[in-house]
């Protein structure tokens, strides 16, 4: 039996930016303006915990491995100009 069920790996690059919550949007464009996690979570009136469990889930659904390869992903697909 085959899952219907789309893999991350299986979207193009570009599109993946599309699986994001607003809430994880809204973290993506924090990290990339150089806010602290403090600033963020506080910003967001969330935990620190919380905030590091989103961007694990952020690099995961992206196909990143660390902050530089979200802000990397972020610059090479346009969806912040810096």
């Amino acid at each position: 039996m085959t899952s219907t069920k789309t893999t991350v790996k299986a979207i193009p690059n570009r599109q993946r930016f599309n699986l994001l919550t607003r809430h994880q949007i809204a973290i993506v464009f924090m990290i990339c303006r150089e806010k602290t996690v403090g600033e963020i979570a506080q910003k967001l009136g969330i935990s620190q915990s919380t905030f590091f469990n989103t961007r694990i889930i952020i690099f995961k659904k992206l196909g990143v491995k660390s902050t530089v390869g979200l802000v990397k992903y972020v610059y090479k697909y346009k969806y912040l100009k810096f």
